[in-house]
């Protein structure tokens, strides 16, 4: 895999995980009894305001951060594809793009490509299993989030979500490099 664009990728994982940690450090700054933007608000008030508006940055760090995973597997696939890598993964992969003509690669289901991850026993089994789980994730914040989620105690954090994407951006480019 070029390595430019594992160089590129990982920063986008690492300036996604910066820009959470800065925006959360933002939110917990401004809302504070000493702003004058908040005179006359009780301090439950503020607690309310500030939960509220963490619980949408960590929801909108992780959808870029599952978009990002996406869009890296996304490319694994197609790189796969193009160079016709012979390992077993990437005959998975080719088998699977073949059934859709070019350009329509973009419309493969990440679920199929997710279960070409299976095929060269190097993503580990609780590996795939979190990624299918916030990949359910990813699709209850993109579609709207009008239903209740059914994750359990186990509703997934941004911290999780970024180290799967280290995880993942590794394995992705050492399956590559062989």
């Amino acid at each position: 895999m070029d390595k430019l664009v594992r160089a590129d990728r990982q920063n986008k994982f690492q300036n996604i995980n910066k820009l959470f940690s800065e925006r959360i450090e933002a939110l917990k700054y401004y809302y504070t009894p000493d702003n004058m933007a908040f005179f006359g608000s009780s301090e439950k008030e503020l607690m309310v305001r500030l939960s509220y508006h963490l619980r949408e940055a960590e929801y909108d760090a992780s959808f870029a951060m599952l978009a990002t995973i996406e869009s890296a597997l996304r490319y694994d696939a197609e790189y796969r594809h193009k160079k016709r890598l012979k390992d077993q993964r990437s005959q998975a992969v080719s088998q699977l793009l073949k059934q859709v003509q070019y350009p329509s690669y973009r419309y493969v289901k990440t679920s199929k490509i997710v279960a070409t991850l299976i095929h060269d026993g190097s993503v580990p089994q609780h590996t795939l299993s979190l990624l299918k789980r916030y990949f359910k994730y990813r699709n209850w914040l993109a579609h709207g989030r009008y239903w209740e989620p059914d994750f359990g105690e186990d509703t997934p954090v941004f911290s999780d979500i970024y180290q799967l994407a280290l995880e993942i951006e590794a394995i992705l480019y050492h399956s590559n490099c062989k």
